[in-house]
């Protein structure tokens, strides 16, 4: 059993791990952490757990096995580095940390405790990610020469009730988040053509501000990728939901709409468009990888180099938007 902590409800989906961990046979959550005391009590009442004031009291008691960080995103640093160096599991929302050379001292404080670390990229465990890869590694695409993933949805358009939307006000505050639409909900396109793509060398990147706050609220990137190969990576909160993934190569076409697939390709179905109907099975659930490592050694899906070039794309892109060039990323 794992008995775990949760540190903080600030992020929009803490009630959703919540909800995965007291769901979990082998998750037992044992103790809440907040850095707003009123938000953190509350949540501990309802969970009918005990509330900790101090993030080290919590970390420092024995019976705490893990913690399931979703703290504001700036605090994600400091907070994972005083649970490693306790030798705590550690499951965090995206992203690990704002820096590389964050991302490097974490995983060097979780190496030398013997921590595990998982992030919440829930989508690299989905059956349209499973099936794109097996495409690619059937060759039925040819050469990969273009991937494009679009993440958006309209949480930050304003409405009468709420000028920042259904999203909390704080999401746009560059002090807490250190980014925005492209830190938060773009992780999930980044992460999936990193997966497809292999590791970047440069990006180009827009972060626009369409209702003039002080983070982005979508933002588009243009990635290079060895032997010619590109990506082109959007995120936004401003417009309707959508979700597309693209795979482009010389000799057929995968296109992902909202979970529907189609397929073209010289090699299958005559170089004709074919609805996919059948899809692999999903993969484990970030969380369950989080668990399996921690109790059974289990290697996770999700690994350090997923996490390491998350952060790596987005503070390239951060650069190539401030100073209106491409960033190598060699």
């Amino acid at each position: 059993m794992i008995r775990t902590a949760l540190l903080s409800r600030w992020h929009v989906h803490a009630d959703d791990y919540a909800r995965q961990a007291a769901s979990h046979p082998a998750i037992h959550i044992a103790a809440v952490w907040d850095e707003e005391e009123t938000r953190g009590r509350s949540w501990a009442q309802e969970l009918g757990v005990p509330f900790y004031a101090e993030l080290e009291e919590v970390l420092a008691d024995p019976d705490i096995d893990g913690v399931i960080v979703s703290a504001p995103t700036v605090m994600h640093y400091p907070i994972l580095m005083q649970a490693a160096r306790h030798g705590k599991h550690i499951f965090s929302e995206k992203v690990l940390a704002l820096k590389v050379e964050e991302i490097d001292e974490i995983f060097h404080a979780a190496t030398l405790s013997g921590s595990t670390l998982q992030l919440a990229l829930k989508r690299l465990a989905e059956p349209y990610y499973v099936y794109a890869q097996s495409v690619l590694e059937r060759g039925w695409l040819g050469k990969l020469t273009l991937l494009r993933c679009r993440l958006a949805h309209p949480g930050g358009v304003p409405r009468e009730v709420s000028p920042y939307g259904i999203l909390p006000a704080y999401f746009f505050d560059h002090g807490l988040c250190g980014g925005g639409a492209l830190m938060d909900l773009g992780a999930h396109p980044i992460c999936l053509v990193n997966r497809l793509g292999g590791r970047p060398q440069g990006v180009y990147a827009r972060l626009e501000k369409v209702y003039g706050r002080e983070v982005e609220d979508h933002a588009a990137l243009i990635v290079d990728y060895e032997g010619g190969l590109l990506g082109i990576i959007e995120a936004g909160f401003v417009s309707n939901n959508s979700f597309h993934l693209e795979l482009h190569g010389t000799e057929g076409v995968l296109l992902i709409e909202n979970g529907a697939v189609r397929l073209r390709s010289v090699h299958e179905g005559g170089n004709q468009w074919m609805t996919v109907t059948e899809l692999p099975a999903k993969l484990r659930s970030p969380l369950e990888q989080w668990a399996d490592q921690v109790l059974h050694g289990t290697p996770p899906d999700i690994t350090y180099d997923d996490m390491r070039m998350l952060t790596e794309l987005n503070e390239a892109a951060t650069a190539s938007d401030r100073e209106g060039r491409r960033i190598s990323l060699r």
